[in-house]
């Protein structure tokens, strides 16, 4: 099975090596393709040493979004695995990984995490987490295997989502289409928090994100209609 792990990159040249590096590092083999999303800090050379080994993508500064659906177009895995520019993968992340898809065949695999940096956390993940999981909040690190065949229907990652909350968007996408998700109780991915993030950004807009989510699958919540 072909594992296919995308790595959208925007001003990450402080991580990106590292980020890189703990994908060639995998005890299963993969496809590993970084977008760089129109950086100028320099990291776009730093993706480019490590070619031929890793596919670099250019694109001019289209957002998180555009950029992992550029990776998902240029794979050839049959699962896509993204990964941040300033995350780490375990060794034998993808190889549990690809374990738990021959077990289960599943749309969606999530490993558990450990957060390291600002803050220091262990996530493990709810066994087989169902939309009414997701009701109550993200249940799922967008460090996850998903089938691409599963988000080609559903266009991928959606361009609408432009301050965040793009992961949780899509997994209500799969969900309300019947798509499966398990996860793997124990930790695979190392997960930065800085004092700068993405995520902090994404909290600031949470009402017009979760807004967004209640528009498009209004049958995952009838209360909010």
């Amino acid at each position: 099975m072909r594992i296919s792990i995308i790595i959208p990159s925007f001003g990450q040249a402080e991580y990106l090596a590292e980020s890189i590096e703990s994908a060639l590092a995998q005890t299963y083999a993969c496809e590993i393709i970084v977008i760089d999303d129109g950086s100028t800090d320099g990291s776009l050379a730093i993706a480019k040493r490590y070619e031929p080994k890793v596919k670099v993508i250019s694109q001019v500064n289209k957002g998180l979004a555009s950029a992992r659906n550029t990776g998902i177009m240029n794979a050839t895995g049959e699962y896509i695995l993204p990964l941040d520019a300033d995350d780490i993968l375990l060794e034998n992340c993808v190889e549990e990984i690809v374990q738990k898809i021959d077990e289960t065949g599943a749309d969606v695999v999530g490993p558990s995490f450990s957060s390291f940096g600002q803050g220091q956390e262990v996530v493990m993940l709810l066994e087989k987490p169902t939309l009414q999981d997701f009701l109550v909040g993200n249940r799922l690190g967008y460090f996850s295997a998903i089938k691409k065949e599963a988000l080609l229907e559903c266009g991928g990652y959606s361009p609408k989502m432009v301050h965040g909350y793009e992961d949780l968007h899509l997994w209500f996408d799969l969900l309300t289409r019947g798509k499966t998700i398990v996860t793997i109780p124990k930790v695979l991915v190392l997960y930065r928090t800085k004092f700068r993030s993405m995520w902090k950004d994404a909290i600031k807009h949470h009402k017009e994100l979760m807004e967004q989510i209640y528009k498009d699958f209004p049958s995952a919540f009838p209360h909010e209609a």
